[in-house]
């Protein structure tokens, strides 16, 4: 066992944790040893000083002061979660409701939002995008389906039908199948929020 690794014996030591035979191969080691030596000492001089320490109260109020005095050097900030968060959970109402309005006035016959339609083939509510060509933008088909074959920068979206993909079909952003009533809610509620806050902006 090497000098470095006996740190944990010399505080069983000092805290008289060793069984006899343990102590005398201690001490018998320490005898010969002026790396464990040291560390001994400086160890057990440490732990004199500690315990030998006179433990200071601090004088009546003296948190109440520093504190007081806190204040006065800077002034007192107003709260900002407070208000954060009252109107954070009145937006989230509105939201909600925009939201469940929106999903009520929802069409439900088919209807397509796109960039532009160029390259799409729309048809029996369906919008497909053709093999070996590429869409540039994001799709949302409600009440249809959408078939890519070739591929899509942006993301796709269908709300109350499917999207099928080709093997070789890439699509480079997220897809998304909005089919249940509190999907749809969310997905509506999420429309309202990002017209809100770019109107906002």
């Amino acid at each position: 066992m090497s000098c470095h690794d006996r740190n944990d014996q010399i505080h069983r030591y000092l805290d008289e944790e060793m069984d006899t035979q343990e102590r005398i191969e201690f001490e018998t080691h320490l005898a010969s040893c002026r790396s464990c030596q040291h560390s001994l000492t400086e160890l057990g001089q440490a732990i004199q000083h500690v315990t030998a320490a006179e433990w200071l109260k601090a004088p009546h109020m003296f948190t109440e002061d520093v504190l007081s005095q806190l204040q006065e050097i800077s002034p007192q900030k107003r709260n900002w979660r407070v208000p954060f968060i009252k109107y954070t959970g009145i937006a989230a109402a509105a939201v909600l409701v925009l939201g469940m309005g929106m999903m009520a006035a929802a069409p439900d016959e088919f209807a397509l939002q796109a960039k532009n339609t160029q390259g799409l083939i729309v048809e029996d509510g369906k919008v497909i995008i053709p093999e070996g060509s590429r869409y540039q933008g994001n799709l949302v088909v409600q009440n249809g389906d959408l078939e890519v074959r070739g591929d899509v920068n942006g993301n796709v979206t269908t709300v109350g039908g499917k999207i099928y993909r080709a093997a070789g079909a890439d699509i480079s952003g997220e897809v998304d199948e909005v089919d249940e009533a509190l999907e749809k809610l969310w997905y509506f509620g999420k429309q309202v929020w990002e017209d809100v806050t770019a109107w906002a902006h």
